[in-house]
């Protein structure tokens, strides 16, 4: 209770000391339930938990459990062996480099255990020297110079393989680091867009740095430091067995506590470390998603808000570090006292042997020394082993991510060789999100897009429009019903080639912090990227090239994180400048001149048009009119998911009844706030390029 109090104490104060003053005071904790009562209800909770379908909680939690990184209860306390034995085969590419180090270790422990021996030696010499003053004095055989001399020369040799083996343990966690990263970031890449719906960046991005890291150590050092302590203990105990079994007998009795503490302890601190890794995953989360919101927050004055919500975050890693503080603290505490138990009788016993003379004074303290090396090595084994387990519990979340086999596979199928000249077909599509799957998106959908034509989607607010794009880009598949272009499904397709050969814009478009050159060429054939004459058309079929030209680095121009150095209109054209760099065959365009002024729309329009005229397909989705009006035809989705009517934009206006004029009609005002919203990115422009 005292503990419990003072934690809840100690961590309030500590964190209003660390910024946040606005945290709720706590108070005197509740009594306790009694343990019987306690564990009554903890069974009836897990009962309940395990005989509640998945697909139903899944549902009421609005979560794919297919896509959800979290490990069940049953992995949570499964063996850690497996995850052990995968540890190790991380470590299997830099065999060579630890069998040199543990020589090394092998070395250096030598040398450390040759002292309780010399020091022995030395006093019982020194005593042998006063009873005799005619002895020759020689140690081991050696003159006095002659013996120190060597001594030395042996600490040295001590000192160059303890170096030795902490440099090539560092190189190789660091080895091990980057190649344990590349492959979580390989695996994350590779993952099918309804993993990211429910998997938060922040804690993928705890796994690839503080897990790996863990993982790291748990290999490298931990195994090092595992190593040396078995190496010491054995020699102290054959040593100890050999100046005295009687000694050595009454120091074996304090094994087997020892090793039952150390395994029950383990087996807790695994526990422990993974559900603060979880819990730091968390609070990434939170971190992530409140700096890429901050003008949001700062827009509604949600700063309190948010404090209040990031310090719950950080009590709760800080609940799971106290717990993990106190068990190691009591276990550390209980061996410490053990083993300064076990120095006591050994010195009692060993006083007793010396006025009996079975051991000299010597002898004793060499073997109180190798006592104290071998309960040393115990405390260390025993920490190998705690250490080890926090690594199991770190590498558990690295490969969950790791094992996750994609719903949609990225490499499996034939690549299409070409999409020129082919039809795209959405026949009988029933989708659904993974996450919304009683909501469905599009219901009997039905559609036909023909080589050459510019199609305008239009629609309600969540009627579907942008999720055309989403189902052609291949980032879900269909529940029921295929999407064909050229008659072939495009399931069957290899999707990196396919998707290489489809063009997209986005409302917001990415940009990454480099130049504005390495943002257009991005992922481009060299040949495409290096031909300067179609970089400069592609510039100017985008509008961007006056812009361009007016910052005093051109081109090499930097951007900014997500093009943060860049307006709206400027992003947005940069990034149609890459996708007319490319000239794919489809482009789809979702609401990707929202953002530009008259002028480079009437630019953008003339592109477009032009790529009609060459036989390629272009699919803008948008809502402003004069985007519409471009189009050569206009399919209009209805809010139950299929297509309500389609034909061209005049002959669709025309009529009053028509689904567009009654879309428009909800839209008051919506051609003069178009031309406020393209005035003012005009001069934003304007601005930004002065």
């Amino acid at each position: 209770m005292l503990t419990h109090l003072l934690y809840k104490r100690y961590l309030v104060s500590s964190l209003r000391y660390n910024g946040f003053p606005q945290l709720p005071k706590i108070g005197y904790p509740k009594p306790r339930m009694s343990r019987g009562l306690y564990h009554a209800q903890f069974t009836l909770q897990r009962r309940w938990k395990s005989s509640t379908p998945i697909s139903k909680v899944s549902q009421a939690a609005n979560i794919s459990p297919k896509s959800e990184l979290k490990l069940s209860p049953s992995e949570s306390t499964a063996s850690s062996m497996d995850d052990i034995k995968r540890l190790l085969e991380l470590a299997r590419p830099e065999s060579k480099s630890l069998i040199y180090a543990l020589i090394l270790i092998i070395i250096s422990g030598a040398v450390s255990m040759t002292i309780p021996s010399v020091v022995g030696k030395l006093l019982d010499n020194a005593k042998k020297d006063e009873d005799d003053p005619e002895k020759d004095g020689l140690i081991f055989g050696l003159t006095e110079n002659q013996f120190y001399g060597a001594l030395g020369g042996v600490f040295v040799i001590g000192a160059v393989a303890n170096m030795g083996r902490i440099i090539i343990l560092k190189v190789v966690g660091e080895q091990m680091v980057a190649r344990l990263r590349t492959r979580t970031m390989k695996a994350a890449l590779q993952q099918d867009a309804s993993f990211l719906d429910v998997n938060r960046v922040g804690d993928l991005i705890s796994r690839l740095s503080t897990d790996a890291n863990i993982v790291s150590k748990a290999i490298t050092h931990n195994t090092s430091d595992g190593a040396r302590a078995i190496i010491q203990g054995l020699v102290g105990f054959g040593m100890m067995s050999y100046i005295s079994w009687q000694l050595t007998a009454v120091m074996a009795l304090l094994g087997p506590p020892l090793v039952i503490m150390a395994m029950i302890y383990g087996r807790k601190i695994r526990t422990l470390s993974r559900e603060l890794q979880t819990r730091v995953g968390g609070l990434t989360k939170v971190a992530e998603e409140q700096l890429s919101a901050m003008k949001t927050i700062q827009a509604y004055g949600g700063e309190r808000k948010e404090i209040n919500r990031y310090a719950n975050e950080v009590r709760s890693v800080f609940r799971v570090g106290f717990r993990e503080a106190t068990t190691s603290g009591v276990f550390f505490g209980t061996t410490m006292f053990v083993g300064n138990t076990a120095l006591l009788s050994l010195l009692f016993v060993g006083s007793s042997m010396i006025k009996s003379g079975f051991l000299t004074v010597g002898e004793l303290s060499s073997f109180m020394m190798y006592a104290a090396y071998t309960g040393n090595s115990l405390f260390g084994l025993s920490t190998f082993y705690s250490e080890l387990m926090k690594g199991a519990g770190a590498a558990a979340r690295v490969f969950e991510l790791n094992d996750r086999v994609p719903l949609i596979h990225p490499t499996r199928g034939k690549g299409p060789d070409s999409l020129e000249n082919k039809v795209i077909s959405f026949k009988n599509v029933d989708f659904s999100y993974p996450t919304r799957s009683t909501h469905n998106v599009f219901k009997n959908l039905n559609l036909t897009i023909n080589p050459g034509e510019h199609v305008c989607i239009v629609g309600p607010s969540g009627g579907g429009k942008s999720t055309v794009a989403t189902l052609l880009m291949r980032y879900y598949d269909v529940d029921t019903g295929s999407i064909t272009i050229g008659g072939e499904d495009i399931r069957k397709f290899n999707l990196r080639k396919y998707r290489r050969k489809l063009g997209i814009v986005q409302q917001e478009p990415m940009l990454f912090n480099g130049s504005i050159l390495d943002n257009i060429t991005y992922t481009l054939p060299k040949e495409i990227a290096s031909d300067q004459q179609r970089l400069a058309k592609a510039m100017a079929d985008a509008n961007c090239s006056k812009f361009i030209v007016q910052f005093p680095d051109g081109l090499n121009t930097m951007v900014g994180p997500r093009g943060a150095q860049l307006s709206g209109g400027q992003k947005q054209r940069v990034a149609l400048a890459r996708a007319f760099l490319l000239d794919p065959s489809v482009l789809i365009l979702d609401e990707a001149t929202s953002a530009l002024d008259s002028q480079s729309e009437q630019v953008v329009a003339q592109t477009l048009t032009a790529r009609a005229q060459r036989n390629q397909i272009t699919i803008s989705i948008a809502h402003r009119v004069s985007t519409i009006q471009y189009s050569s035809r206009v399919i209009v989705l209805s809010k139950h998911g299929h297509v309500a009517e389609t034909g061209t934009y005049a002959s669709l206006v025309k009529d009053p009844n028509s689904e567009l004029n009654k879309l428009l009609s909800q839209q008051d005002g919506l051609v003069e706030e178009e031309q406020t919203t393209s005035e003012q990115e005009h001069t934003k422009d304007m601005i930004a390029s002065s």
